[in-house]
């Protein structure tokens, strides 16, 4: 089975018989950093650079990217690379959190967007997480990076431009207009989580606002706590099927001017690291995923939280 990505273009071949595949590769186990070197450690502060925000109790914070892909003394494209700390506790991670501590770090996220976002040399914003080392995570301790850019990213304007295209022939927002059939995960009064029609990895899941949302920090205060609570649902119940699994969290943001709010619609990406891109996927383009969307979302659905 071939379905092709409406957002990117991109084929994906759905074919279940890979899962089946033997690996003879010995999955080698990579120790945690000890808490006495971890630079996240509150105790160990002097090992990153000064904190530019931290909540009244200490328990998140952002700080400078130490080791920036990017910086305001670029010549070319100016930016911002943070890294936010969720939390003190050295080996807690995000599926572990309260439903406080979700909430407080929703609205730390968008304290820090809208504040970012006030630079007027800024034009895009990007959170996202790396857990685990199979997602590009350099350090154990549980944490967020937010890029900020001069620049929109050309696979993001791609984007837009499909789903204005997608507005000015349908006069409706394509996310609003879904058809999400027997691929539903979960939902409350202001979130839905699913897996898409077009996932490109096994057990992919968006999040998405009932309402038309096009920014993370048009989020209210309860809108912000029920977003905390559904995430922290979906990342359980990944790492129920595989303990420790490493994941990609995406923010999908709209950038800060030259866009039609009516036809783009805030989203949230989770992507398990299960398996690896290869020569196929890098030389093509395409994706192979060997669970089916309808199949992941009724494995995901069926596990209790």
């Amino acid at each position: 089975m071939v379905r092709k990505c409406f957002l990117t273009g991109e084929l994906i071949f759905f074919a279940e018989e890979r899962a089946k595949r033997p690996f003879n590769y010995k999955k080698i186990h990579v120790a945690n950093t000890p808490r006495q070197f971890c630079p996240f450690c509150p105790e160990n502060s002097n090992m990153t650079p000064k904190e530019v925000y931290s909540t009244e109790d200490k328990l998140i914070k952002i700080v400078p990217n130490k080791y920036p892909f990017i910086s305001r003394n670029d010549e070319t494209h100016y930016g911002i690379h943070d890294v936010l700390i969720d939390t003190n506790e050295h080996d807690e991670k995000l599926n572990q959190f309260s439903y406080e501590h979700m909430t407080k770090l929703m609205n730390v996220i968008r304290y820090r967007v809208e504040n970012l976002e006030e630079d007027e040399n800024i034009e895009y914003v990007q959170v996202f997480k790396n857990q685990g080392i199979d997602a590009g995570a350099s350090q154990s301790h549980s944490h967020w990076q937010i890029a900020a850019l001069s620049v929109i990213p050309t696979r993001f304007k791609r984007m837009m431009s499909v789903l204005e295209d997608y507005y000015i022939k349908n006069k409706n927002c394509y996310f609003c207009s879904l058809d999400y059939g027997d691929r539903i995960i979960e939902e409350n009064e202001e979130f839905i989580a699913y897996v898409p029609y077009d996932a490109k990895f096994p057990y992919q899941m968006f999040i998405m606002p009932k309402k038309h949302i096009h920014n993370f920090k048009l989020f209210n205060d309860l809108q912000l706590s029920l977003l905390g609570r559904i995430l922290k649902h979906c990342v359980m119940r990944l790492d129920t099927m595989y303990e420790n699994i490493s994941y990609n969290i995406c923010f999908y943001n709209s950038p800060k001017r030259d866009f039609n709010e009516d036809s783009f619609h805030f989203y949230l990406e989770i992507i398990p690291r299960i398996g690896h891109m290869a020569g196929f996927e890098f030389s093509t383009g395409c994706h192979i995923n060997s669970v089916l969307p309808e199949k992941a979302a009724d494995v995901l659905r069926g596990i209790k939280i």
